[in-house]
């Protein structure tokens, strides 16, 4: 880890944020990310020449406004290292977090949709710079276990999001907590609907989601072992079953569960506070 990483966990970033003031920052994000459309566009061009998802300007600004009025609950200096795919969808709700809640973050993802990530990462650091916000938001492209313990003793808490890989090399160390996103299990009974399954896998794979599909088990095996999997936050069955529809949404608990559709249709649904 260099030296600037620590420099900005240890440093402070103190600011006041009122209902006022939080509203006038999104109405610049949004002034900033519509002006600066055909840049996001243009990166998103060159990532999928690597990753296949595609980045929406209406669905950012949809994000933008889900955080109006937001209560502004500000920590006294809170430090979360948080750790995730690289969705950019994502990564905004992430920085509308850490502003509302002034909880420093350093994101660490890979190159997963690096271009867009870049752009948005710079107008919101520009937008924050005008409103004298500074030492929030600190971003890593890389995972190392070895520079991450080279920090330990400046964050209060590791947050994964989504990457269950990560979240198990960690699970040992302290103050570490998993959220699902996009975490799926696929069940499928009917042989007419495996194509569906097919394009399912293709898409979750394409946007760094995690799909576990089931095979070889019975549907109230499958119940089961979606129920008992924290893990996941997503259930998916494939059926021409009236009976086994309504079986698996009565009994799968505490997941969105989809029958016969498409999981990925509202991209900017509901989304958990993850710095908490």
């Amino acid at each position: 880890m260099e030296k600037n990483e620590i420099e900005f966990l240890e440093e402070a970033s103190r600011y006041t944020l009122t209902y006022k003031m939080l509203n006038m920052i999104l109405d610049d994000l949004r002034e900033s990310i519509i002006k600066n459309s055909n840049l996001i566009v243009d990166a998103n061009k060159e990532d999928v020449k690597h990753n296949k998802k595609q980045i929406k300007v209406k669905e950012l600004l949809e994000i933008i406004e889900n955080y109006r009025n937001s209560e502004c609950v500000l920590n006294d200096d809170e430090r979360k290292i948080v750790i995730y795919k690289g969705d950019p969808y994502l990564t905004l709700h992430l920085c509308l977090q850490a502003i509302t809640q002034r909880t420093k973050i350093l994101l660490i993802h890979e190159k997963f949709m690096l271009g867009v990530n870049e752009i948005l990462l710079k107008i919101i650091d520009e937008i924050m710079r005008e409103y004298k916000i500074f030492n929030l938001i600190y971003k890593l492209d890389y995972f190392s276990i070895k520079e991450l313990n080279k920090v330990k003793s400046f964050y209060d808490e590791i947050v994964v999001i989504g990457d269950t890989t990560i979240y198990q090399m960690l699970v040992d160390e302290k103050n570490v907590k998993f959220y699902p996103y996009n975490n799926i299990a696929l069940y499928c009974d009917c042989q007419e609907l495996e194509k569906l399954q097919e394009a399912i896998y293709i898409y979750a794979n394409e946007n760094e989601f995690e799909l576990e599909i089931l095979y070889d088990c019975t549907l109230d095996e499958a119940i089961d072992f979606i129920n008992g999997d924290e893990n996941k936050n997503i259930a998916i069955l494939l059926t021409n079953d009236h009976n086994s529809k309504d079986k698996f949404c009565n009994e799968i608990k505490g997941k969105e569960v989809f029958v016969n559709e498409n999981p990925f249709k509202n991209e900017v649904g509901k989304i958990y506070n993850y710095l908490k």
